[in-house]
């Protein structure tokens, strides 16, 4: 051994290796770019040799804009990964989204996982079926009505917030404020605690979502070298890949802390850590363990503030950066819901959604040009094989279609698929089924009834109190490694609309 290790290390013995190495990626080259199944379809070079290429812009969070820019080079599908293809093109989305087990959850998901895989990540699909009829109940339309009052409790804050501001004049930013606001719903609804970050003005929640997301988004995206670049990260030189993994452990921290005080001490006060405390297997009666339930709130402590926050920024910018579309919204709001009584907070969630269809159609076309989900969702295909619209792709490959490049289709929403324009909704020629903020099938995002109760109670609320003026000019950007944002602060002005406000 001694005699090789040496031989090893001389200068012949590393020559033999480089030229191994070499050997070895030529022919990696060779296969992957003229002989792997793949090899037809276009996309970057690096791309088709290592999943670095998605990884890098994953990190630059800009991985949705890079989509679109090769659509409108290469067409409907392109190769982003050794083994991965994106489509662009609607009749996509059932083949993948809709095909149940013709087209499981790849590796991807694991690198969500922190407690255990939960209902979104998991890739057991007998465990999602009895996981989302545990937790469905929670989530449902009736369930979030009754949590309303809880919600007005928040919505006070904002509102005396703003009504400060718009008392002193004072300059605010309103990504910074929603946020806030957004963060303390979900503490209040889902946790039975407010995180104060209305109170504070900022919360450590708020950048650690943040930082989860693209370390999840990162991990998930280099495939089979996941359990490597988990073990490494801890012990990483890089100052921004160390933040990171103590984000996600602050983040385990405090919902540990939160499910642990409510199995503790529980009470009958109505919130989503109640239901899942209380939930049951509808077929079986089974309970959900300590552990099952770390895994799905902190599922909801992620995903459920970071995408309502991030979605609300882009519609008040929209909005205002577009005054006939805002007087429009605003003359909708007093025709059809009238001035808020004195005694009420907000609007009713209630009906809300059919009384404000120009007001929807505004949320539609926000959800369209700026889905701030817009991680892609990976699926594979299965032993058979898999037909999506003209293209037959083989067995084994991943596969899916971004919300964000699909909203930008020129050949679904036209010339103007760049421009927000609401009305492109009530003219008959949008079709719902090609928008998919929530993504859909039996895996549809679970919390959409609270985000939709969050997005149109806030807008509703605050543009019939206010009149709201912005100054940031800067073109609107959504910034994204999975979930995403308004691209820098959203600085404001505003002023009190009713004299309800003035009490």
């Amino acid at each position: 051994m001694l005699l090789s290790l040496q031989s090893l290390y001389s200068p012949q013995g590393i020559a033999m290796l480089i030229s191994i190495f070499l050997f070895v990626g030529f022919f990696h080259i060779v296969y992957q770019c003229f002989l792997h199944p793949l090899a037809k379809y276009p996309g970057p070079l690096l791309a088709s040799l290592t999943n670095v290429w998605k990884t890098y812009y994953v990190y630059k969070h800009i991985l949705h804009e890079k989509l679109v820019e090769l659509h409108e080079q290469h067409g409907p599908v392109i190769r982003i990964g050794p083994n991965d293809l994106h489509f662009w093109n609607a009749e996509a989305i059932p083949a993948i989204y809709k095909a149940g087990k013709a087209m499981g959850k790849t590796e991807f998901y694991d690198g969500f996982t922190t407690f255990n895989p939960n209902l979104f990540g998991t890739r057991n699909e007998a465990l999602h079926s009895v996981r989302r009829r545990q937790v469905s109940h929670g989530f449902s339309q009736a369930s979030i009505e009754k949590m309303e009052p809880i919600i007005d409790d928040q919505m006070s804050i904002l509102i005396n917030h703003v009504k400060g501001f718009a008392k002193t004049g004072e300059i605010f930013d309103m990504k910074n404020l929603i946020s806030c606001f957004v963060l303390d719903v979900l503490g209040d609804v889902a946790f039975g605690r407010s995180f104060d970050a209305q109170i504070a003005g900022r919360a450590d929640e708020i950048p650690a979502i943040n930082d989860h997301i693209l370390l999840s988004c990162l991990i998930g995206e280099m495939g089979a070298w996941q359990d490597v670049l988990k073990a490494l990260m801890g012990y990483s030189p890089i100052a921004w890949i160390r933040r990171i993994t103590r984000s996600r452990r602050l983040l385990k921290e405090k919902c540990a802390s939160c499910v642990r005080r409510k199995m503790e001490d529980p009470s009958e006060r109505l919130d989503l850590l109640q239901s899942l405390v209380r939930c049951q297997d509808p077929g079986t009666g089974a309970r959900l363990t300590e552990l099952d339930i770390n895994t799905e709130a902190f599922a909801m402590l992620v995903a459920g503030s970071h995408s309502t926050s991030g979605t609300l920024g882009f519609l008040f910018w929209h909005l205002l950066h577009n005054r006939d579309v805002l007087d429009k919204v605003v003359q909708e709001l007093d025709t059809s819901l009238g001035p808020l009584s004195g005694n009420q907070v907000g609007y009713s969630i209630k009906g809300l959604e059919g009384e404000i269809p120009y007001t929807m159609a505004c949320a539609r076309e926000n959800f369209r040009i700026h889905p701030v989900f817009s991680m892609n969702l990976w699926r594979r295909v299965n032993m058979y094989g898999a037909e999506i619209g003209e293209f037959i792709v083989p067995h084994g490959t991943n596969v899916c279609i971004s919300n964000y490049a699909l909203h930008h289709n020129p050949d679904i929403w036209g010339a103007d698929h760049n421009t927000y324009r609401p009305d492109r909704w009530l003219e008959g020629k949008a079709n719902t089924s090609n928008l998919i903020p929530f993504s859909v099938g039996h895996r549809m995002c679970i919390g959409k009834n609270l985000a939709m109760t969050n997005i149109l109670k806030t807008t509703s609320t605050l543009l019939a109190m206010f009149e709201f003026e912005t100054l940031s000019n800067q073109p609107a950007r959504l910034l994204s490694s999975g979930i995403g944002e308004l691209e820098g602060g959203f600085l404001c002005r505003v002023k009190m609309r009713r004299s309800r406000g003035e009490e």
